[in-house]
C-alpha cells in the first residue's frame, strides 16, 4: 500500500507551512530520525534503557542526527498538532507509520515534550538519557535540559507547554493574523464557485475558458487546510441543488485535498490533486438538463451520452496550450477515476465476499473516486434525497465497495470522523477496524 502512494515530486518548488523548501534527502533522514525514536520510545515502556536491546536503535540514531548536522548544522525537531517539523521542513510519513507518529507525538507531549535542539554531534550516552525521559519507571517531567539526575549536555528539550502556550498566543492575538483564517477558507470556496460557474460556462459553449487561472485557487486550498481542515470539510455542506456540478467540483476538490493531506502528499502533489479534481466532471457540463435531472433508468443512448462525458473532460484538457507530465497525469486521472477498483465476488445472496483488483489506478484517481461519490451520495438531487454522512458510507463500504480502494476507504472514513462500528455490521466492523 505505501508504495502506491509513493508519487514522484514534481519540479515545481515545494515549501513547508514554515516556508522550508522540500528536501528529499533530508527527508529521509527525517523520517529515520522520527522511525528511530519511536521505536526507542515504545520500548522505554517495557525495558530499562540499561538493557543490552537499546544498544544497536541508539548507534542507529545517533549516526542518524549525527548525518543530520554535519548537513543542516544544527537539527532542531518540533511536533506541532500532528506533525513533526525537522528545521522548519515538514516530515512527510507514509500512510503505515501515521498512527506511529501520532503515537510518539501523544508520549512527548505526556512528558511536555515538545522536541529538542542539537548544535553538536550527540553521544550515545546523551541519547540514553534523553530516552530515560519516558521510561515508565519515570515520574517527574523533564527540564530543558533533561532530568534532575541525567543531565542533558548538547542537547536541549523543549518544553511542550511554552510551545503550546505561544501558538495559542499567535492564534488568540489578531495582530499576529492578517485575516480570520475560517473567513478567508470561505472566501476561497466562493471564489472556486465563482470560476468554476464561468468554466462550466464556457465548455458548454465549446470553448473552455483556461483552466490554469484555478492554481492559486487550488494553491491557497492546500496552504490553509493543514491548518483549518475541519473548516473545509463543513463548507462541503454548502450546496444549492440547482448549481449541483458546480459545488460538486469544488467541494471533490476540498475534501481530495483534506483527504491527501491525511495520506502525507506532499503540497506541491496536493495542488496537483485538487487542481485535477476541481475539473474532473467538467464533461457533465455537456448534458441536457433533461438528462442531468432524469429519474428513473436512462436508455442505452442516454448511457452513451453520459459515458461520453470522462473524455469530453479528457479533451478539454488537451485543447490547453502545451502539454507535459502534468497534463498527462490530469488526462489519465480524469479518466481513471471513473474506473471501478476491483471486481466485486458476490454470495447466492448478494452479498460481495471480496474484492479482485482489476488494475493498479493511480491514487489521485483512487482518492477522487472516493471524494467523488461521497460527495454525490450526501446531495440532493431531482431524483432522490440526499443520504446522510453515515448511510453514504454505509453503502460505499457495502453495496459499492468494489468501487473503491477498501484501503484508502478505511481511511477517510476516519478522516470524515465517522467510526465505522456506527455503520457496519458485526461482521464488516471486524473486517474495518483491522484496517484502520
Amino acid at each position: 500500500m505505501a508504495d502506491n502512494l509513493k508519487i514522484t515530486q514534481s519540479q515545481d518548488e515545494s515549501t513547508s507551512e514554515f516556508g522550508r523548501e522540500h528536501n528529499e534527502k533530508l527527508q529521509g533522514l527525517a523520517r529515520s530520525l522520527v522511525a528511530g525514536l519511536y521505536m526507542l520510545v515504545r520500548s522505554v515502556k517495557m525495558y530499562d534503557p540499561e538493557n543490552a536491546v537499546f544498544q544497536k536503535p541508539l548507534h542507529q540514531l545517533q549516526d542518524i542526527i549525527n548525518q543530520i548536522i554535519g548537513k543542516e548544522g544544527r537539527l532542531e525537531l518540533t511536533g506541532v498538532k500532528e506533525s513533526f517539523y525537522l528545521n522548519g521542513m515538514l516530515v512527510k510519513v507514509d500512510l503505515n507509520s501515521i498512527e506511529n507518529q501520532r503515537y510518539l507525538l501523544a508520549e512527548l507531549r505526556a512528558k511536555d515534550v515538545g522536541g529538542f535542539t542539537l548544535t553538536k554531534p550527540v553521544t550515545v550516552p546523551e541519547l540514553k538519557n534523553f530516552i530515560w525521559i519516558f521510561s515508565k519507571e519515570q515520574t517527574t517531567a523533564s527540564e530543558e535540559d533533561g532530568l534532575s539526575n541525567r543531565k542533558l549536555l548538547n542537547m536541549r528539550v523543549a518544553k511542550f507547554s511554552k510551545l503550546k502556550e505561544k501558538l495559542n498566543k499567535d492564534l488568540d492575538n489578531p495582530g499576529d493574523q492578517k485575516v480570520d483564517r475560517k473567513k478567508y477558507a470561505m472566501t476561497i470556496y466562493a471564489r472556486a464557485v465563482f470560476f468554476l460557474t464561468k468554466y462550466l460556462e464556457s465548455v458548454r459553449a465549446g470553448k473552455p475558458i483556461n483552466a490554469s487561472k484555478a492554481l492559486r485557487l487550488v494553491q491557497d486550498f492546500v496552504d490553509i487546510s493543514y491548518e483549518q481542515r475541519t473548516h473545509f470539510l463543513g463548507m462541503t455542506t454548502m450546496r444549492r441543488e440547482d448549481d449541483y456540478l458546480v459545488y460538486h467540483q469544488v467541494n471533490v476538490c476540498l475534501m481530495s485535498v483534506v483527504f491527501g493531506a491525511e495520506l502525507g502528499l506532499t503540497k506541491p502533489q496536493l495542488r496537483d490533486l485538487g487542481y485535477i479534481a476541481l475539473f474532473h466532471d467538467a464533461g457533465m457540463a455537456t448534458l441536457s438538463e433533461e438528462l442531468s435531472t432524469k429519474r428513473g433508468a436512462l436508455t442505452p443512448e442516454e448511457k452513451q451520452t453520459v459515458q461520453r462525458a470522462p473524455l469530453i473532460s479528457v479533451r478539454n484538457i488537451l485543447m490547453e496550450k502545451g502539454f507535459s507530465r502534468s497534463t498527462l497525469l490530469r488526462v489519465v486521472t480524469t479518466f481513471e477515476h471513473k474506473t471501478d477498483f476491483g471486481t466485486a465476488v458476490r454470495d447466492s445472496r448478494g452479498n460481495i465476499q471480496m474484492i479482485i483488483p482489476k488494475t493498479n489506478l493511480g491514487v489521485y484517481a483512487k482518492i477522487i473516486a472516493i471524494c467523488d461519490a461521497y460527495d454525490a451520495l450526501t446531495s440532493k438531487r431531482p431524483y432522490r434525497d440526499a443520504y446522510g454522512p453515515e448511510v453514504a458510507l454505509m453503502l460505499m463500504w457495502s453495496e459499492m465497495r468494489n468501487k473503491f480502494d477498501p484501503e484508502l476507504l478505511s481511511v477517510f472514513m476516519r478522516v470524515m470522523a465517522i467510526q465505522p462500528v456506527k455503520v457496519l455490521s458485526k461482521r464488516q466492523q471486524s473486517l474495518s477496524v483491522s484496517g484502520l
